[in-house]
């Protein structure tokens, strides 16, 4: 009798906790994902479900964000079709940018990106790119190396020497055909202490100034715009959006996210494979 009474409480307790969430989801006002392993599929691409999501929840006055490492005119190309209703967080959130209007720009002190390139030339297997808010430089001229990074650049230029680059860097990325978690630990030791450093996905490292992270970006946003945690729904997969995550409580790591991510989050949504965020967003919304 007495177990048959504990599991009822549990049941109940459970159904309350189910209904106070179910009511919580009511007050979200703006989700922000990550692209790349979250909001993409394998090939980087979107599913064909998004611009019906993205209009249904523009109807019920739901902000979209994404919020990416990329660079801000790829993330135009990628959303063109709605991108004038949506807002950006772009190069780990050095840059933001919300229906057309620059909100934020975050770069990088020049002696600190000329440290960077002389400690990456010295380097193996490593290239290095120097993102402004419209281009990336490279000093590589490799084709493969140049066709791959369409996928995260709309606007590529090839220099002889990136110390020549004279607009603001806003990010510099370092690429490992090798996993880069394996080959990076020299340059957390190097710069970890005065600027931001954290891996963007299996082959990238990103570096910034010192705090400037999508989180901080987002958290910038929520002040200008009166936002509160439990108004913002997130989802991430990788270290750069650990601090993105602590930004709303509805925060969700993607089944296929670093388990780093994951023990911060708190809730899981499906495979990036498998249109989680999509997925989880129609389940929230009705949709």
């Amino acid at each position: 009798m007495k177990t048959k009474i504990l599991e009822n409480f549990i049941k109940v307790g459970y159904i309350i906790k189910r209904l106070k969430i179910k009511r919580g989801y009511s007050m979200i006002k703006l989700i922000a994902t990550d692209l790349d392993g979250t909001l993409l599929d394998n090939n980087g691409e979107l599913n064909e479900e998004f611009n019906h999501v993205f209009n249904e929840l523009y109807k019920k006055g739901v902000t979209f964000m994404a919020a990416s490492g990329r660079q801000y005119p790829s993330l135009e190309t990628l959303f063109e079709s709605v991108k004038d209703k949506m807002m950006f967080i772009a190069e780990n959130g050095t840059f933001a940018v919300n229906k057309g209007e620059e909100l934020l720009c975050d770069p990088m002190d020049k002696k600190n990106v000329e440290d960077i390139i002389d400690f990456t030339r010295a380097a193996e297997n490593k290239e290095i790119l120097l993102n402004t808010k419209y281009t990336a430089y490279t000093e590589c001229k490799d084709e493969e190396f140049l066709k791959m990074l369409d996928i995260y650049c709309s606007s590529v230029t090839v220099v002889d020497d990136l110390k020549d680059v004279k607009e603001d860097v806003l990010k510099t990325a370092i690429y490992d055909d090798r996993p880069i978690s394996e080959h990076c630990q020299d340059y957390f030791d190097k710069f970890g202490d005065y600027m931001t450093v954290c891996t963007s996905g299996p082959h990238w490292l990103d570096i910034m100034e010192k705090g400037v992270t999508k989180g901080k970006a987002l958290e910038h946003i929520k002040e200008r715009y009166g936002l509160k945690s439990e108004e913002i729904m997130i989802f991430g997969d990788q270290m750069n959006d650990l601090e993105l995550i602590e930004c709303g409580y509805y925060s969700y790591a993607m089944e296929n996210a670093i388990d780093a991510l994951k023990e911060k989050a708190r809730f899981i949504a499906g495979k990036n494979s498998e249109n989680g965020v999509l997925e989880k967003i129609k389940e929230v919304f009705n949709i």
